[in-house]
């Protein structure tokens, strides 16, 4: 009867410890750590992780959900939509507040592109459960206000269709750190909020930088640089990429102290890579607007170079290594 007793209680104790062990699974050690000194002058750090972990499905996964919304950025009102990823156990935490990622495709790209694909889905689920970060929320809208035409109008979207139109309508839907969505809830809250993209998203973040600094404290521009006066212009040099940015700082002085720009690129393969290169040495080199380093009380750069091609799926990769710094 003992035995039988003492059998009991540690199977008992045993079936309590499993959902410990559920949610505090330990990720393995990262498959390839990439440090390189010698390309724009400061040490830069890539670090990819453990497929097998991070890309199979997750024992807490997040849910996408549709989101419907309206604009009047380009004229008359018209429909748009957005991809929202919502964290595990966002439902059931009804007094849990989030992080927000916007984050905007590269070219021909869709809402669907990034956080449909399986990969980057179980990705980000995973380093959520393993405490790679905080959960957060992710929002994938277009900047095509006419897809079938791959229509563009940056500045109507970052000045009117993101500031007035999305970010009110998904963070009163949504519990983010934004407890009004008026101008003074949206700058209270910045540290709670990222601007992120791939290619020409990466220009529709930068974009954001020059209008949307008092939105977001986080921008996270991945492979490449920033665009000419012609939208998508690569000939734009390093000098006139520093103007453009200092003139951004001036225009948004109350914030000129107060941002966190964490780039990344592939590598020789990636088309981006002399251009992004070229623009972090002038940025490390401007050491008036421009402190590198992970420390965000000290610094307000950071560049994580890998030996990736050039595709927006790589972005799971960037966020990964970005999220040593970013929210924390």
């Amino acid at each position: 009867m003992k035995k039988m007793l003492a059998l009991l209680c540690a199977l008992m104790l045993l079936m309590g410890a499993l959902p410990a062990l559920a949610d505090g699974r330990t990720p393995p050690e990262d498959k390839k750590v990439i440090t390189t000194d010698d390309v724009v002058g400061v040490e830069t750090v890539f670090r990819k992780y453990d497929a097998k972990f991070y890309e199979a499905a997750s024992e807490q996964p997040g849910t996408v959900v549709r989101f419907d919304y309206t604009t009047t950025a380009y004229g008359a009102q018209q429909p748009a939509w957005a991809n929202v990823y919502l964290p595990y156990g966002y439902d059931e935490n009804a007094e849990t507040r989030y992080n927000v990622i916007y984050f905007l495709h590269g070219t021909n790209e869709t809402q669907e592109s990034l956080i449909s694909d399986e990969k980057v889905k179980n990705a980000i689920d995973n380093m959520i459960e393993a405490g790679i970060t905080e959960p957060f929320i992710m929002v994938c809208p277009t900047y095509y206000y006419d897809y079938e035409n791959r229509s563009i109008d940056m500045e109507a979207f970052s000045t009117q269709e993101m500031r007035n139109d999305l970010m009110p309508a998904v963070e009163s839907a949504y519990r983010t750190y934004a407890e009004t969505t008026d101008d003074a809830g949206f700058i209270a809250s910045r540290e709670h909020r990222a601007f992120c993209g791939y290619s020409r998203g990466s220009y529709a973040t930068w974009h954001q930088f020059f209008h949307n600094l008092d939105r977001a404290y986080w921008f996270m521009p991945f492979s490449a640089a920033i665009s000419g006066a012609a939208e998508m212009t690569l000939e734009c040099p390093p000098e006139e990429e520093i103007a453009m940015l200092k003139d951004a700082l001036s225009a948004q002085s109350g914030y000129k102290d107060s941002f966190f720009i964490y780039m990344a690129c592939g590598g020789k393969r990636d088309m981006m890579y002399d251009i992004v290169n070229d623009l972090v040495r002038a940025m490390v080199a401007d050491t008036e607007d421009f402190s590198y380093g992970t420390d965000k009380t000290q610094n307000n750069l950071y560049y994580s170079l890998s030996n990736e091609i050039h595709q927006t799926l790589m972005t799971r990769y960037y966020l990964y290594n970005a999220f040593s710094v970013v929210f924390r």
